[in-house]
């Protein structure tokens, strides 16, 4: 397989003005970019670290050759800016625990030190801050592939996510319920306050139980799954 060569010694400042008349800058590689500020300014280099570090293994899972295009990270310096910005976008109410998002190329992240100011947050490490860029890159590859979005199942999505970016889980999660509740109603979202536990435990199953093509085919339609979930025969 060919692989994405990282040209991490690429640097250009680019400064042009925002909003709040703050000056922005880009760390610039070949395969992505990291806008930022003066005041996250001391982040570029854990986000370098964070995407060359997995970038290849990443791509690699996904059997990806070449990304269609280059991701573009944008770093949030101030919370008032990330939250508006969130509810914009997502065209919902911001909540603390959302730190990071993808759309697109695109990684948008809170800078760590107003992350550590939720409550969902405020005792991570900035380990777990470079697996939150690790967890959003995930997406921006499984995107790449998805050819239809009804196919998209937020179990596969986000239990790869968390599985590949290494995130803790709760390892005592249920996770036997009928496939129906899981994969076709919104009870889904009620069956617990951790759902991203409850998706990395099954995804983990998973590539435990069946050859990777399968865990890749299940990721781009969940439909695959649903009809193989009683054979699967996954466990709390």
């Amino acid at each position: 397989m060919k692989k994405v060569f990282i040209a991490l010694i690429l640097f250009t400042a680019i400064l042009t003005s925002c909003s709040k008349g703050k000056k922005e800058m880009i760390y610039k590689t070949d395969v992505y970019s990291i806008e930022y500020d003066k005041k996250s300014e001391k982040l570029v280099q854990t986000i370098n670290e964070a995407l060359s570090q997995n970038f290849q293994r990443v791509l690699d899972f996904w059997g990806i050759e070449n990304l269609e295009n280059h991701v573009n990270v944008k770093i949030y310096s101030e919370m008032d800016d990330w939250i508006k910005f969130y509810e914009a976008k997502s065209g919902t109410n911001y909540q603390d625990y959302v730190v990071g998002c993808a759309d697109g190329p695109n990684i948008y992240v809170l800078a760590f030190d107003e992350y550590k100011k939720t409550q969902n947050h405020k005792n991570d490490s900035i380990e777990d801050f470079q697996k939150i860029m690790v967890h959003e890159f995930v997406h921006i590859c499984h995107n790449q592939l998805i050819t239809n979005r009804y196919s998209y199942s937020f179990i596969m999505g986000e239990g790869l996510a968390t599985y590949l970016a290494d995130q803790p889980y709760n390892h005592d999660i249920k996770i036997d319920y009928p496939k129906d509740t899981l994969f076709l109603s919104n009870e889904f979202y009620s069956l617990s306050n951790d759902l991203y536990s409850l998706s990395q435990k099954i995804v983990r199953q998973l590539v435990e139980k069946v050859p990777h093509e399968k865990v890749l085919e299940y990721a781009l339609d969940y439909t695959k799954l649903y009809k193989d979930w009683d054979m699967l025969e996954l466990k709390d």
